[in-house]
């Protein structure tokens, strides 16, 4: 049967795409109509896409349904459709937990929660999701790094961490700034920047989680550059104000 996709948002295109380009992914897609002119360019790029104008269309013809509407809509938009029992229900609204979507999908009971982000289009980044399943752990394995979460609370712990996104962006093009600020030309300055940040990710990749912790220390001579740029920031209570943002972030996903 299909899989149906209800809202058409950032999210949802990032997920389809990655399943179509690098999960060989050749079942019936159906999306939401909305939003428009996102789910044109899907269906006219796919051919096994198809867009429906009404969301209960979706559920009917849908064996697993991802709903990808924005957080503060998902409830209402859930609370008007009729489900099946058979279905497996894939939420990837923040902070709306499972007992609150199951409560609205009834009678399906297999429902389950994942955190998609924009690298899954690539078939590169995490996917947490909670409570484990193997049938949608199957289907999104090829986009990503399935993490699979036995508890809620970890989940969204997961869910807090991954807002260091444009973060991470904010510092890579930074540093590119900086480098451009001083003469080199832009394309040069973002290319360095970017080989940079993506060399050290693959390091930070290959290690264990005790090595992870070491290797900034590791990374440091006495009196030389990367110590003075480390002790810069923890001067600035950079990592203190990370860690006490992520935790007040925690508080409104859980």
């Amino acid at each position: 049967m299909p899989t149906g996709f209800i809202g058409t948002g950032a999210i949802t295109e990032h997920v389809i795409v990655g399943l179509l380009e690098h999960g060989g992914f050749s079942d019936t897609i159906i999306i939401s109509e909305r939003s428009q002119p996102r789910s044109a360019r899907l269906a006219m790029r796919y051919s096994n896409i198809r867009v429906e104008a009404d969301n209960q269309a979706i559920v009917e013809q849908a064996e697993t349904v991802f709903i990808g509407t924005l957080p503060q809509q998902t409830l209402d938009v859930l609370s008007v459709l009729s489900f099946r029992e058979d279905q497996i229900i894939v939420s990837m609204a923040a902070m709306v937990s499972v007992e609150q979507v199951t409560e609205k999908v009834q009678p399906a009971s297999r429902v389950h929660r994942i955190i998609p982000m924009p690298p899954n289009e690539l078939g590169v980044g995490p996917i947490p999701i909670y409570p484990p399943s193997k049938e949608i752990e199957a289907i999104l394995s090829s986009i990503g790094t399935v993490v699979p979460v036995d508890h809620e609370q970890h989940f969204s712990t997961f869910s807090a961490s991954s807002a260091v996104m444009a973060t991470f962006f904010e510092l890579v093009a930074a540093n590119a700034r900086w480098i451009e600020s001083t003469g080199v030309p832009g394309d040069q300055a973002a290319q360095y920047s970017q080989a940079v940040f993506h060399s050290l990710a693959t390091q930070a990749m290959r290690l264990d989680a005790q090595q992870l912790q070491e290797i900034s220390a590791k990374c440091l001579t006495a009196g030389g550059l990367n110590e003075q740029l480390l002790h810069a920031t923890q001067r600035e209570r950079w990592f203190d104000e990370l860690r006490e943002e992520l935790g007040r972030i925690l508080d409104r996903v859980q």
